[in-house]
């Protein structure tokens, strides 16, 4: 009868020790995961008589985080599976031929994405104040980073912006102009 105690008692150590070694088996590592995305973006600009961009004219919430540069523009963005929110780029400096931007996409929530925009530019010929002027910039974004959500992504998009002289007040050379572009490509996301 001993014997039998001590054979079902190892049996229930052997079965609890099975159990939690099955238990704790090692999960396989988490990867980062992709997303095809299609970014819209879309704005108003006004320009001075010398075409000088005019910073946010109509109140718009693309105030500069404390210490950033200020914007030159804000606009806005959605897409599908990323949200909405603000769009705002920084002084651009000129590198062989091309403008380059730093651009913070900002969502409802606070979380934004980060990073270079690069772009081309093919001038109408039509005069800069005349309404229907339309430049087209080819644009690359280079995501590098991000904060809440958006931390640690990394992406590219490519895009061809669109901008087109709407009205311009003759008393005082403004011009207001309508952006748009389509950003397409892929963002990644960490582990």
């Amino acid at each position: 009868m001993q014997r039998l105690g001590t054979l079902l008692a190892l049996s229930a150590i052997a079965a609890i020790g099975g159990a939690s070694a099955t238990a704790a088996a090692p999960q396989p590592p988490s990867r980062p995961h992709n997303v095809r995305t299609l970014v819209n973006l879309s704005g108003d600009e006004y320009h001075d008589a010398q075409n000088n961009l005019l910073k946010n004219p109509r109140g718009t919430k693309c105030s500069s985080a404390p210490g950033a540069r200020a914007p030159t523009g804000c606009w806005t963005w959605e897409a599908k599976n990323l949200g909405h929110g603000t769009y705002t780029l920084t002084q651009p400096s000129l590198r062989g031929g091309h403008l380059v931007w730093t651009f913070t996409y900002t969502d409802a929530r606070g979380g934004a994405l980060t990073g270079d925009l690069v772009e081309r530019f093919i001038p109408d010929p039509s005069p800069s104040d005349a309404l229907t002027h339309a430049n087209r910039y080819p644009a690359t974004y280079t995501i590098t980073g991000g904060t809440g959500r958006f931390s640690g992504v990394t992406g590219l998009l490519t895009a061809t912006t669109t901008k087109i002289t709407v009205d311009v007040d003759p008393s005082s050379g403004t011009a207001h102009s309508r952006f748009a572009a389509k950003a397409v490509g892929t963002i990644t996301f960490p582990p």
